[in-house]
């Protein structure tokens, strides 16, 4: 749920200081935006993306651009569903290409599954795999206690609590590892 008012403005302002945890909750908070529209648009090409692989394309794609980001709480919404926008565009583009380069190669087969239309085309296959790849390499060069500290909130979801019980860290040293952890996947993804 996105949060209200002034805890989403200081979170905003956290982010614009170098705060990776407060921007990478900004855009959690988005998450239930982000997923409908997701599900909305992948309807329409039937395809087998899903949703939450659309969301971590629009939550590394935010990450990286938003030093670049000016604006308030309310644009910084508007913002981020445009870019989520292309990315679901560009991910229909990719599906209906695929759909109409297999249609051409068996063009006239009345046999031909429908469902071979509906896979994931191979340039977004190979770019997902790329971009995941590139990512554990990154993460996995983190030092440890930042790389789990990572791990278990971005990619396990759990809360900063669940974490300082996981971990056996207070909650401050937590919030580092994180806030450190993600300054230093933003400089490695941005150089790559």
């Amino acid at each position: 749920m996105v949060h209200q008012g002034s805890d989403r403005d200081q979170l905003l302002h956290d982010a614009r200081k170098g705060d990776d945890d407060a921007l990478g909750q900004l855009i959690e908070n988005c998450r239930p935006l982000l997923r409908a529209r997701a599900m909305q648009t992948l309807a329409q090409v039937q395809g087998r993306m899903d949703p939450s692989d659309v969301i971590q394309m629009t939550w590394w794609s935010a990450f990286r651009a938003f030093p670049k980001f000016e604006g308030d709480i309310d644009a910084f919404v508007g913002w981020l569903c445009r870019i989520h926008d292309r990315n679901l565009q560009d991910v229909v583009r990719d599906q209906h290409a695929e759909k109409r380069a297999i249609r051409r190669e068996v063009s006239g087969s009345a046999a031909f599954p429908e469902a071979l239309l509906q896979a994931t085309s191979p340039s977004q296959h190979l770019a997902k795999l790329e971009q995941q790849e590139l990512l554990k390499r990154h993460v996995d060069s983190l030092p440890v206690t930042q790389r789990e500290a990572v791990r278990l909130r971005y990619f396990e979801g759990m809360a900063i609590a669940e974490i300082v019980q996981k971990i056996g860290r207070s909650d401050t040293a937590v919030a580092g590892l994180l806030k450190r952890g993600l300054s230093k996947l933003r400089e490695l993804m941005t150089t790559d």
